[in-house]
């Protein structure tokens, strides 16, 4: 993803949907997104897209990107080899983080021990004790097959992992206005159907690993998580550019509020 970041930057590439935290680098105000809770739950992780766009896409075109829009291309659950319901559960536990300070810093808080890891040597590493738990997708946790390694899936949503389809800046300016006004149509009229898609994908893909013996966990007291995780992302909040006004347009958009 960072390769078709940059190469969207430069021209080489028209366009992707590149997760968030990728650009983070060149836009420093998107890792906002990856602060734990800031949504409530799917409806406003897709609410959010309006607004959040509008206050970002000044913010994304001096970086060399023409930002249209996110999505949620799913949410973090924990993913364990013994139930994971409270943060008492994963208290000294190693667990595997994706190479990122704010998430090191993040289970580091909850109590476990972590490790930043590359994607694929999870199953490895899991299979073999390096690491006890981890946080990642449904749709991932079915693919790769994780769930033969770490049977418990618990819902915590914690963090989102935010789509964010971008243009190159550079390219979409050399585009005719009629152009410009079809892909804008397009991608809203996409946007407005992923979602539904995406949480197709998630129930199938949980569904196939209880078939397979998994165990999903939804009886999670979100609130003690929220409270837990809290230092972290008032810290992360103080540090990143712009994130005061961002924090507040996300809770706006809450369908909740």
């Amino acid at each position: 993803e960072v390769e078709s970041a940059e190469g969207i930057r430069l021209g080489s590439v028209q366009a992707g949907i590149i997760t968030s935290s990728v650009l983070a680098q060149w836009v420093p105000a998107v890792q906002v997104l990856d602060l734990p809770f800031i949504f409530s739950g799917d409806q406003h992780a897709i609410d959010m897209n309006g607004p959040v766009t509008e206050a970002l896409q000044d913010d994304f075109a001096e970086a060399g990107f023409h930002l249209l829009g996110f999505t949620p291309n799913g949410a973090r659950a924990v993913i364990s080899k013994e139930p994971v319901r409270a943060p008492e559960d994963v208290d000294g536990k190693k667990m595997r983080v994706i190479q990122s300070d704010l998430h090191v810093d993040l289970w580091e808080q909850a109590g476990a021990s972590p490790t930043p890891i590359p994607h694929p040597e999870i199953y490895n590493s899991m299979q073999t004790g390096v690491v006890d738990l981890f946080d990642n997708t449904a749709s991932n946790y079915y693919s790769e097959s994780w769930y033969e390694v770490a049977p418990y899936y618990t819902k915590l949503n914690h963090i989102y992992a935010i789509g964010s389809w971008v243009f190159s800046e550079t390219w979409w300016q050399s585009l005719p206005e009629e152009h410009r006004t079809a892909i804008e149509e397009a991608a809203a009229e996409a946007q407005e159907q992923q979602p539904a898609l995406q949480r197709e994908q998630d129930q199938a893909a949980l569904a196939q690993t209880e078939e397979a013996g998994s165990t999903i966990i939804t009886d999670v007291d979100r609130d003690v998580w929220v409270e837990k995780m809290k230092p972290v992302r008032e810290t992360y909040a103080g540090e990143i550019p712009g994130a005061e006004e961002l924090l507040e347009i996300i809770a706006e958009a809450d369908p909740q509020s």
